[in-house]
């Protein structure tokens, strides 16, 4: 008798084992829509990797049961990169030859295996990080055909090594994600669900998320606000005082970018390290700095302007990206305080408008509102597409009305200041016409010095057997001189002095054009070529007029070639015999005619020999007795300090000018180039001093 209870018993028993290991698909679960979950089931599950576990006759009694096919981890033997999953089923009479959708999701790769026949690779299954390519599935569409009465076996192959290292961050942050977010999984393990197989609704199904909208409404959505972002933006470029188009096209923008990025959440196939960064720093990123921009928009529209403190709510969306790449645990608390203290933000600022009776803060405040509707409608678990629709485009449609006012307002502010004006005296709208013409010409005469200014060069050349100095001072009615120098790699120095015709904008312009070809053209040996190749462009471009005196000079060791075209004598002072030697050439100025044959001439220098190049500037200053300086002047000048250095000489010539010019304004510009030949030691003992 004993022996028959204890037999019964066992047989219980057994039967209970075999019932606990199979589970019941029935066709009530896929009523509506609905899926079975099949992560939760108890998969058995085996930390090695033998390809036999694929077959459905295989013994698994002896394998550890999962809570969560997710949370492998979770089993005494811990998860160690790779492993085998197996779940034994029961199809209900029903099901028969039923097509069904098999969804899965996770961060690695996997092999599917049903009644040992494999049916689909996610990615390449490793075991070792550089064999594994991972591969999220995100619910792509498997088909499965179960037949009733059968007692079908799923066995996965699946590998995931990023976590496999507990002390690699990505391991830590997988670890961390207990639960599916609205995005798609992001655990160690893999999700799966099994649906009706409905081929319309798969296209219109996103990934293994949550999210209750279809992919058509998010990309009309995503659409919506990034079209919506960019027009403000270029809003904002066209007008740019009016900054409220600014902060709302980012808002727009951030927006949109943060919708795009759910999109990718529910459509890509990304691996562990891309979801992380998209949902640690992407997502946060685009959603805290949107908010920022609509708080800068309520302060650009109802506000003198934007406080201090608009660094700070900066400052906290930047915190939120780095509490999330970090993975803070208190990531969750900290967002919704720094989110309650933005929304207080723009609470305290509407409430102000709308007490202060602004234009527009009541169209506004109904934009917000709308917007509060909306995310209200996303954080349910069923929400009214409808409701969140006309929420958010409701709330697009508040706000750009309100910039269509202030749009229009500015508008009618400028038309009636064209009425103002147009009600001015004929004596004061006369008064002004001058005014804005002196004004004007005072400005172009200050575009062309500063632009002249701007053609010189910013430091001199540095060459060791070479004392150079250089000098211009601007008359009060700006010319075009101008001076240059290039050093060839040969050590080759080529120097220019110019003289543009003419004053103002125009000789400026000739002045960069001029300075323009002197670099494209200055390493050429021949001055002769250089001056015709210049003299033909600047004809070609047609100046009416406008024409360029110049000296240029080529040194190289102690030899110089000089060509001048239009421009006062190049003197060198020979220390040998202590005389000061005129090198004139008469010839025209560039951009007067072409294939014009300029003179270059050759000369031998010694050291402690002096060169010099000037503008008539110079010579042709003017005392107030109306007498010029000539250049003999400059000559004696320049024997008797022969011994001084080039930036003496330099100064002790300016200073002739100016004592010969007197009370006398300057009347054209003064410039000049000093070189003189020394030895290496002499001009190092020079700088050092």
């Amino acid at each position: 008798m004993l022996r028959r209870f204890l037999l019964l018993i066992s047989l219980f028993l057994f039967a209970a084992v075999a019932a606990q290991a199979q589970t019941v698909l029935t066709a009530d679960q896929l009523q509506n829509g609905q899926a079975i979950e099949l992560d939760k089931l108890g998969w058995k599950y085996s930390p090695n990797d033998d390809p036999r576990f694929a077959d459905p006759q295989f013994d698994d009694r002896a394998w550890e049961t999962l809570t969560s096919s997710a949370k492998p981890q979770d089993s005494p033997s811990g998860w160690r990169g790779i492993g085998w999953f197996r779940l034994h089923l029961r199809i209900a009479p029903e099901l028969a030859n039923v097509a069904l959708n098999l969804e899965m999701a996770h961060l690695g790769a996997s092999e599917v295996y049903l009644n040992g026949k494999l049916i689909r690779r996610f990615g390449v299954v490793g075991k070792t990080l550089a064999e594994e390519a991972a591969y999220n599935p995100n619910a792509l569409p498997l088909l499965v055909m179960l037949q009733a009465g059968t007692e079908p076996v799923i066995a996965v192959r699946y590998s995931n090594q990023q976590g496999a290292d507990e002390r690699s961050f990505l391991a830590k942050w997988m670890l961390a994600w207990d639960s599916p977010s609205p995005f798609g999984w992001g655990g160690i393990g893999f999700k799966s669900r099994v649906r009706v197989f409905d081929a319309a609704a798969s296209q219109h199904r996103m990934g293994y998320g949550v999210w209750p909208f279809s992919f058509g409404f998010l990309v009309t959505q995503t659409t919506a606000f990034l079209s919506f972002g960019i027009l403000h933006l270029l809003l904002f470029a066209f007008l740019a005082r009016q900054r409220t188009n600014l902060f709302y096209g980012l808002f727009l923008l951030g927006f949109g970018l943060n919708t795009l990025i759910i999109i990718e959440f529910f459509s890509a196939h990304h691996g562990v390290i891309e979801f992380y960064l998209l949902t640690t720093w992407a997502l946060p990123f685009t959603w805290f700095c949107s908010i920022v921009s609509l708080i800068g928009f309520l302060h650009s529209a109802f506000t003198p302007g934007l406080p201090r403190r608009m660094w700070l709510f900066l400052a906290g969306a930047l915190l939120m990206v780095f509490a999330g790449v970090w993975q803070l645990k208190s990531w969750s608390i900290l967002g919704n305080l720094i989110l309650a203290v933005y929304a207080l933000e723009i609470v305290r600022i509407m409430v102000g408008a709308i007490r202060r009776q602004l234009p527009g803060a009541r169209i506004v405040g109904v934009g917000l509102l709308l917007l509060s509707l909306t995310l209200a409608q996303s954080s349910l678990s069923t929400p009214n597409v409808l409701t969140y629709g006309l929420g958010m485009f409701g709330m697009i449609l508040a706000l750009s009305i309100y910039l269509a006012r202030e749009y229009a307002r500015t508008n009618e502010d400028l038309e009636d200041q064209l009425v103002q004006v147009k009600q001015l005296s004929a004596a004061a709208l006369e008064h002004e016409k001058v005014k804005a013409e002196n004004d004007r010409r005072a400005a172009e005469l200050e575009e062309a010095r500063q632009l002249q200014l701007s053609m010189l060069p910013k430091k001199l050349p540095n060459l060791p057997h070479l004392d150079i100095a250089a000098y211009m001072k601007t008359a009060s009615e700006v010319g075009g001189d101008y001076y240059d120098f290039h050093t060839s790699e040969d050590g080759t120095l080529t120097i220019a002095v110019g003289d543009a015709t003419g004053h103002g904008l125009r000789a400026g312009t000739l002045v960069s054009s001029v300075k323009s070809l002197f670099v494209s053209l200055a390493y050429h040996p021949d001055i002769s070529h250089i001056f015709n190749r210049m003299s033909s462009v600047l004809k070609e471009m047609k100046l009416r007029g406008l024409f360029m005196a110049m000296t240029m000079v080529k040194v190289k060791g102690h030899q110089m070639s000089v060509s001048i075209a239009g421009m006062p004598s190049v003197l060198i002072y020979r220390a040998l015999s202590s005389e000061v030697e005129e090198v004139v050439m008469r010839a025209l100025p560039l951009g007067g005619m072409t294939k014009y044959q300029y003179q270059q001439r050759e000369f031998t220098l010694s050291t402690n020999d002096i060169v010099v190049l000037m503008s008539d500037g110079l010579p042709e200053r003017f005392n107030p007795q109306g007498a010029m300086l000539e250049e003999e002047a400059a000559k004696q000048y320049l024997a008797q300090h022969a011994q001084a250095s080039a930036q003496q000489l330099i100064e002790g010539l300016a200073k002739l000018g100016d004592d010969w010019g007197g009370a006398r304004p300057q009347d054209d510009d003064v410039t000049f180039v000093v070189l003189k030949l020394v030895e290496c030691g002499r001009l190092d003992a020079a700088f050092r001093s």
